[in-house]
Order: C-alpha cells, then structure tokens, then sequence
C-alpha cells in the first residue's frame, strides 16, 4: 500500500465520478455543472481538493478514452465536439505565442557584460536560437496561410451619435 504523507488520494473521488458519468454516457456538448460535480465528490468548488480531482479524472478521460472535457466559465465541465477542440487548442496556442514572445522579450533586461564567460556564451546561444524560432514561425505563418472568407459582423454602433 503507498504512502500518502497524510493527504486524501484522489483515487475513490475518482471512481465516484467514472461511475456516475460513464464514458458511454458523456455526449458533446453535454454540460456537467458545478453543482453536480459538488454533490457527487461531496467538496465544495473553489477547494483545491475539487479541482484537482475533477481535473484528475477529465484527463484521465482524454488520455484513455479521447473524450475531450474542458472547463466552462462559471457553470462546470463541458464535453467538446471536435470543433469545439480545435478552437480550445488554436486559442491555447496563441496564447502559448504570446506568452512566449513576451518570455523572449525579457532578455533585452540582461547586461550581456554583466555575465561571465559561460554566462554570455549561453545568452549569445539563447537569443541566437529564440531569434531563428522566431523568423521561422513568421515565415512559415505566411507560407502556409489559407484563403478563408472575412468574418462578416454586424456594423458597430456608432456611440457618439447624438
């Protein structure tokens, strides 16, 4: 039997939830609210208990069966169609970009001079690579841009009409 160091296994909260949503029974864009999660692993949203089970048992979920469940906002879990994932995963990505590009952007903090030897050849490696991985994904966005129809959108109203 493991140790636990005092902390409760996720695993019987777990089961409670694989047995009252069977994978048979999750369908997309079937929502699953707080309240019943709540109920069926008897702790309250919010605790870091909660979430780390039912984040536990959602992607033990994908893993083993490829049904993808994510968080909704402020109502509970939603199971994801297959367009559903892609738009999780394209805005996963472009924020990954983002925060990426902003993690590069840190090193114009760093006083090359400041640094000893190793110091300035891993800096000089670093920027040198980060700057390539940054030339290529520009490259290849435009090389492989696909023509789409413009998203058409209602005319914006004018606020300052009087």
């Amino acid at each position: 039997m493991p140790l636990f160091a005092g902390a409760v296994p996720y695993g019987p909260d777990i089961k409670k939830l694989e047995a009252r949503f069977p994978v048979e029974t999750l369908e997309e864009g079937m929502l699953i609210e707080h309240e019943i999660l709540e109920a069926v692993i008897n702790q309250k949203r919010g605790t870091s208990r909660y979430y780390g089970v039912v984040n536990s048992w959602r992607l033990r979920i994908r893993n083993q069966t490829a049904v993808f469940i994510t968080w909704e906002m402020g109502k509970g879990l939603v199971v994801l169609p297959p367009h559903g994932v892609q738009g999780h995963a394209e805005a996963k990505t472009r924020q990954k970009i983002r925060q990426t590009a902003r993690a590069i952007a840190l090193f114009k903090w760093v006083d090359r001079s400041r640094l000893n030897d190793i110091g300035q050849r891993r800096f000089d490696h670093q920027t040198r690579l980060l700057e390539l991985m940054r030339q290529q994904m520009e490259t290849t966005k435009r090389q492989i841009a696909i023509e789409l129809v413009p998203v058409r959108s209602l005319p914006k109203p004018d606020l300052f009409a009087g």
